[in-house]
């Protein structure tokens, strides 16, 4: 059985075919090198594939030209698609430029697929913010999922039912830029800490209410982006 493309987690690596991803003509896809711990992370797009020969993609640009890559180099594409995370190990075939700059890819023999649950967290530290009796007061993500968040805060966003909100930003490739998210939380539970300076926190266990469909888009990408670490060798 090939190696996980994914770093060490809870989740279960599963395996499918490629036609399971549901690809489409125009999805964009991470384009990175082998090996992944020399390489950044690069974005191209599907143009089409002819299913157990080639995979069709654009080149990848970097820094505004063309990535430098040779045929016969490995290769790793990561796509998402709906809950779930997928990767695959492939090689270039050939480099074409007419009528454009793109790429032939060997078929993938095996793709690899993390799925992400509405009641699933990561781990993390994400600086935020949280209002608090109409005020809004710093705040951390130790964790993060699509139904919600564990925060950290020299005070208590209130007690075991309450609503509060939350704002918070994370990176969004290709371009790095930010996407705000706020939305409204319910408490779960408040739990008094000591945080790293020794300090007094409250630690509260939020669940997301319903959160926009395009701040559920570009969360659930950014969590698939945390799972889509991938080994360095």
């Amino acid at each position: 059985m090939a190696e996980s493309l994914f770093t060490p987690s809870a989740q279960p690596v599963s395996r499918c075919a490629f036609e399971e991803m549901n690809p489409r003509v125009g999805e964009r896809l991470e384009f990175q090198l082998m090996p992944s711990a020399l390489h950044p992370r690069l974005y191209t797009h599907l143009i089409g594939y002819e299913p157990g020969q080639s995979l069709l993609v654009r080149t990848p640009y970097e820094n505004q030209l063309p990535v430098n890559v040779s045929e016969g180099a490995g290769v790793v594409i990561r796509a998402f698609s709906g809950t779930r995370a997928f990767a695959f190990a492939t090689r270039i075939q050939r480099l074409c430029i007419a009528p454009f700059l793109y790429l032939h890819l060997a078929f993938p023999e095996e793709v690899q697929y993390l799925e992400i649950r509405a009641q699933e967290r990561l781990p993390l530290r994400l600086l935020a913010q949280a209002r608090v009796q109409g005020d809004w007061r710093p705040a951390l993500l130790l964790d993060l999922g699509l139904g919600g968040a564990l925060v950290e805060s020299a005070h208590p966003l209130g007690q075991a039912g309450d609503t509060t909100e939350l704002r918070f930003a994370f990176p969004v490739p290709p371009m790095e830029g930010e996407a705000e998210v706020n939305v409204a939380a319910t408490i779960q539970h408040v739990d008094p800490h000591h945080g790293a300076d020794g300090l007094p926190v409250w630690r509260q266990g939020v669940e997301f209410q319903a959160l926009g469909k395009r701040d559920a888009v570009m969360l659930q990408n950014f969590l698939f982006r945390l799972l889509l670490e991938p080994h360095g060798g």
